[in-house]
């Protein structure tokens, strides 16, 4: 069989998924010289260039892209392979990374039926808002809003709309003190309540009686009756089917971006993760 070297090949692989050598190297626990020889050594191997390289970045080529396809395909197939041979035993948790929203509303009752679909399977959930770096803190999945993640696969988990709601279910629009949920510098997509009464042509005061930093802050502000807020539906839906929320009278607002489900592509075979994302709904 003629195959190449495997560290070059990983070097390669590593390279071509994030972008940099120096991103490879930090992965790799090597330095951005050691992966690009180790790329060198393939692409004499081979015959081929690879990338074309630029300042700190480099570019597959056509032969590089389609090399990349493949290549990264058969390390996670041997990577899934190693891992149902090695299966059982101390193994290492699925890490989730989630923000707020979704690690305490929406995802609690999903990892339910994954426990139940893989008790073996110990799952460590990190809470936490802003973008990280999956494959340099060992994160398996991270599940958020919006945003582009070109270096990782990413799937969508669901799209979804803001709606009124409140504690007291007679609690009308005009009247009501009014909650903000503060989103952050990192996302402008989300409408607060001045753009969803303008865009409904609706009159209404623009000052918020209370703010929350995060979804589930604001869910605590309602529920202790401090107003109402414009939540996201489906992620709030427990809240509202438990009756501790109520949908209030008026509009929905869609919502820009979906909410995704981030895997590293090298993951892209492994059971664990095929698993969450099929409890998540995700195809």
């Amino acid at each position: 069989m003629k195959l190449p070297p495997l560290n070059a090949l990983r070097a390669f692989e590593c390279s071509a998924r994030t972008g940099s050598f120096s991103a490879a190297g930090a992965e790799l626990g090597v330095s951005s010289a050691a992966v690009s020889m180790q790329v060198k050594n393939l692409e004499d191997w081979l015959g081929l260039k690879l990338f074309t390289r630029r300042a700190n970045r480099v570019r597959l080529t056509d032969a590089g892209r389609d090399y990349y396809q493949k290549a990264a395909v058969s390390l996670a197939e041997i990577a899934s392979y190693t891992e149902a041979l090695t299966e059982g035993g101390a193994r290492r948790p699925l890490v989730i990374s989630a923000t707020p929203a979704l690690a305490q509303l929406w995802l609690p009752e999903r990892l339910k039926g994954f426990a139940a679909l893989r008790p073996d399977v110990t799952v460590r959930l990190r809470i936490e808002d802003d973008r990280i770096d999956l494959v340099a803190e060992g994160i398996d999945a991270r599940l958020t809003y919006g945003g582009e993640h070109p270096e990782h696969r990413t799937r969508e988990l669901f799209s979804d709309r803001l709606v009124p709601v409140g504690a007291d279910p007679q609690a009308k629009l005009g009247s009501a003190p009014l909650v903000e949920v503060a989103w952050g510098e990192t996302i402008a997509s989300v409408p607060g309540w001045r753009q969803y009464f303008a865009q409904h042509g609706m009159a209404r005061p623009g000052l918020a009686a209370a703010i929350g930093q995060s979804v589930p802050s604001v869910v605590s502000l309602v529920q202790a009756g401090l107003g109402i807020a414009l939540l996201p539906e489906q992620v709030v839906g427990g809240e509202i089917r438990a009756g501790r929320l109520h949908r209030l009278d008026g509009p929905a607002l869609e919502m820009q971006r979906p909410y995704v489900l981030v895997t590293p592509h090298y993951k892209a075979r492994s059971r664990r993760l095929r698993t969450l994302a099929e409890v998540l709904g995700v195809r």
